[in-house]
């Protein structure tokens, strides 16, 4: 897994006010947090963050928050953005440690071409996230999800996907849900 590296720095003041002229001098207000401690309040460049997660495509990236010689690795845990022109007006990082397990939402990615597809169905992805428990190193990119034998009517349930390797994918056994069917379409091969 790639780490990006993001230089920040640190600020004192807070409120609607500052965070509006911090974005006036082209910045974005954003917080790192810890549980249990006293956030950390910065600023980073919303360009360098934006550039940074399209080059990696991974929305679990790690990120080195570099912050008066101190450094922070963390996770993006959420991204405030203007609601017309979707322009970034926060950014909320959490820190992690290498040696916790944590629980994060991986994209699902399906291999293959689905048995049922060949018949004319439709392969239908019902859960495009999973939530796994890792450490932060391992955390993956993408779940893969082979459906070649997937028949029409036919699903893939959470406890038949394999997980990668060092990675718990998260669910209760009541709760065993569906990840991927096939559906049959009009005229369709049974």
């Amino acid at each position: 897994m790639s780490i990006i590296e993001m230089p920040a720095q640190s600020r004192i003041e807070t409120g609607k006010g500052v965070a509006r002229k911090l974005r006036q001098n082209g910045v974005v207000p954003a917080s790192v947090y810890r549980a249990g401690e006293v956030p950390t309040l910065i600023t980073v460049d919303p360009m360098k963050l934006t550039l940074a997660f399209e080059k990696s495509g991974n929305p679990n990236s790690l990120v080195n928050v570099n912050v008066d010689g101190k450094t922070f690795q963390c996770l993006v845990k959420e991204v405030q953005r203007h609601p017309v022109s979707g322009v970034i007006r926060h950014v909320d990082f959490y820190e992690v440690k290498n040696d916790e397990a944590i629980v994060v939402d991986v994209p699902v990615r399906t291999t293959g071409r689905a048995a049922g597809v060949a018949m004319g169905g439709a392969l239908r992805l019902i859960r495009r996230e999973l939530s796994v428990k890792c450490l932060p190193q391992n955390i993956p990119s993408h779940i893969n999800v082979d459906v070649t034998s997937v028949q029409i009517g036919k699903f893939i349930k959470v406890n038949q996907v394999p997980s990668p390797e060092n990675v718990e994918i998260i669910f209760d056994d009541k709760g065993i849900f569906n990840v991927v069917t096939v559906v049959k379409r009009r005229g369709a091969k049974k």
